[in-house]
């Protein structure tokens, strides 16, 4: 604990302190834009330049002392040591069809890739090609890396960052940070997007009609038919029609495609939607992580030349870090979440109960894993993200704008957009959970103690919205 808050209102020798933060923040931006340097590129970040800590990062380490062996047999069972290692469940596993990725020339209808992941690290394959990983840094964010498969030849695989990624991963796509995308295009026969018919960015606002062009679907769902499991082609520029379709509903996908070559037979429909909230809320995550650390370095430097006391944040910073407080909430709140028509969603119950083993528990067993699968993927509107490694690793300085900020919605204070479409008993559970499992986030007691909703009766047990 801090013996004082980390924020404080700056007391710069010049009225103009703030403005001249802002004008220098300005410059500082359009030189790098026209030197073609992206900012976490730079002080006090230095992504490529900084060695990684993450748990691939440790692997690497194990597997080039020869303490950690993934054997020189097929491409699946390296696969099969690589998520066991890193604790993936490999009920998560979804396929994409879409030539939208690293190794495009190996991905068709026929050969998809597959995608793994578990609260801290991503992983794709592709038959015949090479493992990529996406890991979570306590001081870069996301780092990616690429093992090298010997494809049965039985030489050993090779292992190692890969900073070409950002090529992808690190520009405009991700919003200037290294992150990362779900995307549903129109795929042709060959798995080519036909991108003159348009392409969905897509998250957990996205209506089911939008998603999931390009990618396998198994599990169920009533309502709007989504775009996967189906190929297209081009009829005239900007238009398509629909050439196959392998329906809905399927609980297999044996007969589409040779599900021997995976280790599941199956592209669930519950991970897809759980996939891709976690993708946005760890986009989030890592914008307010990179931009809170180049704010609080900035503002050291100018509060150095002002002369003002180490540790103290402007207003100028305050203000960015609030504005950034209230747009990671807008994701971890659901805010934009698009309501499951009819009956909702039923998925693979393995995968479910894998991901709920991870839970943090209350003593009668409420989580913020709890799925709801009818109206909404989840029966507490507050994203189990909170708990993630990405989440921990967030400045000090954004934790303390940002408990409170969370506090006071749950409490039904502050701005109304952030709250109301959340009913006030759910929000007394979420707040339940939250004070059981405090003990997992630094920071949020010394929040709950100086709220004046610290002592709302919490009557969750007795209401249930559903």
């Amino acid at each position: 604990m801090h013996s004082k808050p980390l924020i404080s209102t700056s007391h710069a020798s010049s009225p103009f302190a703030p403005s001249i933060l802002c004008c220098v923040v300005s410059m500082l931006v359009i030189v790098q834009v026209f030197a073609g340097v992206e900012d976490y590129e730079l002080e006090p970040i230095l992504y490529s330049d900084t060695e990684a800590t993450d748990r691939v990062a440790q692997m690497v380490e194990d597997y080039e002392s020869g303490t950690l062996s993934f054997g020189t047999g097929s491409d699946k069972s390296v696969l099969e040591k690589v998520l066991a290692y890193l604790s993936i469940p490999v009920a998560s596993q979804v396929l994409v069809y879409s030539r939208t990725s690293l190794q495009n020339d190996r991905i068709h209808p026929a050969t998809p890739r597959a995608l793994y992941f578990s609260d801290d690290c991503y992983v794709g394959w592709v038959q015949g090609g090479d493992i990529e990983i996406i890991a979570v840094d306590a001081n870069l964010g996301p780092t990616f890396y690429r093992m090298a498969l010997p494809h049965n030849n039985g030489a050993r695989p090779q292992l190692y960052r890969d900073r070409n990624c950002l090529n992808c991963h690190g520009g405009s796509r991700t919003e200037g940070v290294p992150g990362m995308t779900v995307r549903s295009v129109y795929t042709d026969p060959r798995g080519f997007p036909i991108l003159g018919a348009g392409t969905f960015r897509t998250d957990h606002s996205s209506p089911l009609s939008e998603r999931w062009g390009g990618w396998y679907v198994t599990g169920s769902h009533a309502g709007a038919r989504n775009m996967g499991n189906q190929i297209f082609q081009e009829t005239e520029p900007g238009s398509v029609e629909q050439v196959t379709d392998h329906g809905t509903n399927l609980t297999t996908l044996d007969g589409v495609i040779d599900t021997s070559n995976y280790l599941a037979p199956t592209s669930d429909i519950v991970a897809l939607m759980v996939l891709e909230h976690q993708i946005t809320a760890h986009n989030a995550i890592f914008q307010a992580h990179f931009h809170t650390k180049r704010w609080v370095h900035q503002n050291a430097v100018m509060a150095k030349h002002f002369g003002d006391p180490e540790g103290t944040l402007s207003e100028t910073t305050q203000r960015l870090i609030r504005n950034e407080s209230a747009r990671l909430l807008k994701a971890l709140l659901f805010v934009e979440e698009t309501p499951l028509d009819d009956w909702g969603v039923e998925g693979n119950e393995t995968f479910q109960a894998q991901f709920l083993q991870a839970a943090k528990q209350t003593q009668n067993g409420q989580s913020l894993r709890e799925f709801q699968l009818m109206s909404r993927l989840f029966k507490n509107r507050l994203s189990y993200m909170i708990y993630s490694p990405a989440f921990e690793h967030l400045p000090a300085e954004f934790k303390n704008v940002f408990f409170p900020m969370l506090w006071d919605t749950l409490n039904g204070r502050g701005a109304k957009e952030l709250f109301q479409h959340i009913p006030e008993s759910e929000r007394l559970r979420i707040q339940a959970i939250l004070r059981e499992t405090s003990n997992s986030l630094p920071g949020l007691s010394a929040a709950i103690s100086t709220s004046s909703g610290a002592d709302s009766p919490d009557n969750s047990e007795e209401q249930d919205d559903g």
